[in-house]
């Protein structure tokens, strides 16, 4: 079938934007885990770092990011700081300075954006409040995030990630979740991720093999935003999605109003020099006892310090990236797709496009769907692309999933 043409499309770029080069951490190969908990260990009781990366519990995730920025805020609290500059206003920075305002900490938010929440952003789209950066509130039964919205009475609408309505362009879909297990339990942690991945593949059937194909695309390398060859074997066992995850029809942003809510805030600030010794800190030309810092670590890298940061640190930095994620949300006159019943739909194509897709349509009222593309198929569609082409393209790889659907329904 012939997609119908969108009314109105966002199509995002945040592996181009600066102040995030990507959406979210990722380990490369060589890297542990444990590297996060040492990322996050104070540096001479004057800088922090804070941020989803930074969290050695979960990563990756709106929380994760949040629950970071309100440690950092309580090891700065334990040095008897009286003054704080926290350089970056999404979750991480937000969460501290609240948590150090608290505790009558003087406190000045630095954001190098004309607004709040850094990857996370909610625009309007079709009379609606859309998110095109983080989506979902994930791991919501430990997610402080999600108390909050309880709070509030922001209203919210699960997703179950086990049961997506799916396709496959190649005919009918493999247990996919089945093929995914028995790849994690076969890989040896020991070894490089992708050479173990090709040694197991090597081992099944031609049936077998394509569903744990499929498996890689859908649940590793769209969830971590690289190429298996970019990738730490412990990847594998970090937490992801499929915990009880909602999402807010509305926006984000209502979290981040209230996050926000009563902090100094200074927008259009990016730093590039941070110092410090026994007196203080010196954030370019701003005094204070201690600095909480929750950019990206690609922007990390790029920041100079006085003194520089411990070897430790910037060993540990080389061995971290950003995921390439990027996200395309479309609206049309009518619903013209197959609806699910929570809206979370997948698609599995060779080579991997648009594989995961969130129907907002009953959500919000309004025929909105957005979907999520990675990794090396971000490099496959993006460059010297414009934002329409992109939008078009993905219409085409939603109505080639249109029709995988409806063949397999009228089998």
């Amino acid at each position: 079938m012939t997609a119908p043409r969108p009314v109105a499309w966002h199509v995002t770029r945040w592996c181009d934007d600066p102040f995030s080069q990507g959406a979210y951490s990722a380990l490369l190969p060589g890297g542990e885990p444990s590297l996060r908990r040492l990322l996050s260990t104070p540096i001479d009781n004057r800088l922090f770092l804070a941020g989803e990366a930074f969290n050695h519990d979960h990563s990756a995730m709106t929380h994760s990011a949040w629950d970071s920025g309100l440690r950092a805020a309580n090891a700065v609290i334990a040095t008897s700081a009286r003054t704080v500059i926290v350089i970056g206003a999404g979750f991480a920075g937000l969460g501290a300075a609240r948590a150090l305002q608290a505790q009558g900490v003087a406190v000045r938010v630095l954001e190098a954006r004309n607004r709040i929440g850094g990857r996370v952003h909610s625009v309007a789209l079709g009379g609606q409040m859309v998110d095109v950066g983080a989506a979902w509130l994930q791991q919501y039964a430990i997610n402080p995030l999600a108390r909050r919205a309880e709070q509030l009475g922001l209203e919210r609408r699960p997703t179950d990630f086990s049961q997506p309505l799916a396709a496959a362009w190649d005919g009918p879909l493999p247990d996919i979740n089945r093929a995914y297990a028995r790849l994690k339990q076969a890989t040896d942690r020991q070894q490089p991720l992708a050479p173990g991945v090709d040694r197991y593949l090597a081992t099944l059937t031609t049936s077998e093999r394509r569903a744990a194909r499929y498996a890689i695309d859908a649940n590793l390398i769209l969830e971590a935003g690289l190429p298996l060859d970019q990738l730490a074997t412990q990847t594998l066992d970090e937490e992801g999605v499929g915990h009880g995850d909602q999402f807010l029809p509305h926006g984000y942003e209502q979290l981040l109003a209230d996050a926000a809510s009563g902090l100094d805030i200074h927008l259009n600030h990016p730093v590039q020099h941070i110092s410090w010794d026994e007196h203080g800190v010196r954030v370019d030309d701003r005094d204070a006892d201690a600095c909480i810092c929750t950019v990206p670590i690609p922007v990390l890298k790029q920041l100079s310090f006085t003194p520089d940061l411990p070897a430790t640190y910037r060993h540990a930095l080389e061995l971290f990236t950003m995921g390439r994620l990027e996200k395309v949300v479309l609206q049309f006159d009518q619903r013209w797709w197959p609806a699910s019943e929570d809206g979370y739909l997948r698609w599995y194509d060779a080579p991997a496009n648009w594989g995961e897709w969130l129907d907002l349509t009953d959500a919000v009222g309004t025929p909105l769907i957005a979907g999520l593309i990675a990794a090396d198929a971000v490099d496959r569609h993006y460059p010297g692309k414009t934002d329409e082409q992109i939008a078009l393209a993905a219409c085409e790889k939603l109505s080639a999933w249109a029709s995988a659907i409806r063949r397999n329904n009228d089998s």
